[in-house]
């Protein structure tokens, strides 16, 4: 899987969440989100651009834990990378595994995540502690797929949303500086 993804800083969150209703945005759920970096004993993910990670997500209705490996970046303009995630049932544990097997926890990043769908696209509104407002647009594609026509896509309703600079490629890791 392939997870086309670009990032904008947004200090405004109330005001792109009112235009996302006015292009026609559904709003889905609000979530928290703690997502715990770790780096590897045989290689600096810092230097390969790799991410693994362990995110326990909290809802109203539910909590559920993931582990999400990302591979580096493909390109200059936006954050598209290979992605591979899975559920796991006790975070604790797989914390437990990555540690035993050499991995090092290096950060934990939380924030609130207000999700909306557009299209095939998922938005997202970024809380982050430490770091600030955010929106994300992604989309998921296959692997090896040609992916010029999300980016397009993504990028016009970030002008639809009157979002036309602050785009970050940055992961919230290397914002706080850790990464």
């Amino acid at each position: 899987m392939m997870e086309v993804e670009v990032k904008a800083h947004a200090p405004d969150l109330s005001d792109v969440a009112r235009k996302l209703g006015d292009i026609g945005a559904q709003w889905i759920k609000e979530e928290y989100q703690e997502d715990i970096y770790f780096n590897a004993p045989h290689k600096d993910f810092a230097k390969t651009d790799e991410a693994l990670r362990v995110r326990k997500i909290t809802d109203d209705v539910s909590k559920n834990t993931f582990i999400t490996y990302k591979g580096a970046k493909l390109d200059e303009l936006s954050k598209t990378r290979v992605e591979v995630e899975m559920m796991v049932e006790d975070p604790l544990k797989a914390v437990n595994i990555f540690e035993n097997l050499g991995f090092r926890a290096v950060a934990t990043v939380k924030k609130y995540r207000t999700i909306y769908y557009l299209d095939d696209l998922i938005i997202t509104l970024d809380r982050v502690k430490d770091v600030g407002n955010f929106v994300e647009i992604e989309q998921d594609t296959e692997e090896g797929e040609d992916y010029q026509e999300v980016l397009n896509h993504i990028f016009a309703v970030y002008k639809k949303l009157g979002i036309k600079e602050g785009f970050e490629r940055r992961s919230y890791l290397e914002i706080l500086g850790i990464h």
